[in-house]
């Protein structure tokens, strides 16, 4: 994992497209918030958003060996989280219907509730942004 942040306060990470990354996903992201007046739910719910994303880059748009990026700066009270993979997946981030007794796929309906959420492909990889109000 390389990571840097820049004058504006943007965060920038390169992490391997592996499951150790949501960790470290997780904790970059909590170290930003650490100092805001983010209420202490609205932090887990960012850690959360940073989770799903991660796990999607890494599950449906990348392969062994790729990387993945991670941006995200705390404007005011709204963080902006964007992660970027190498966009492997034949299909886009959706919302899929309700059903209680699949064990996955719910992640952009988990980003969704807790916040707002696009997705555009940008020099031929998949950048995936949520905001949310904190």
């Amino acid at each position: 994992m390389s990571s840097d942040a820049d004058n504006s306060g943007e965060v920038h990470a390169r992490l391997a497209a592996e499951a150790r990354s949501v960790g470290q996903a997780r904790r970059l992201v909590r170290n930003v918030l650490r100092g805001s007046t983010a209420e202490a739910q609205r932090v887990d719910d960012a850690l959360l958003v940073a989770s799903e994303l991660v796990s999607n880059a890494i599950s449906h748009g990348s392969r062994q060996g790729d990387e993945i990026d991670l941006q995200f700066t705390l404007v005011g009270s709204t963080l902006l989280l964007c992660v970027v993979d190498s966009a492997r997946a034949d299909t886009v981030p959706h919302l899929r219907r309700r059903d209680p007794t699949r064990a996955a796929g719910r992640g952009m309906e988990i980003i969704g509730r807790l916040g707002r959420w696009s997705e555009r492909v940008v020099d031929g990889r998949r950048a995936v942004q949520a905001e949310l109000d904190l």
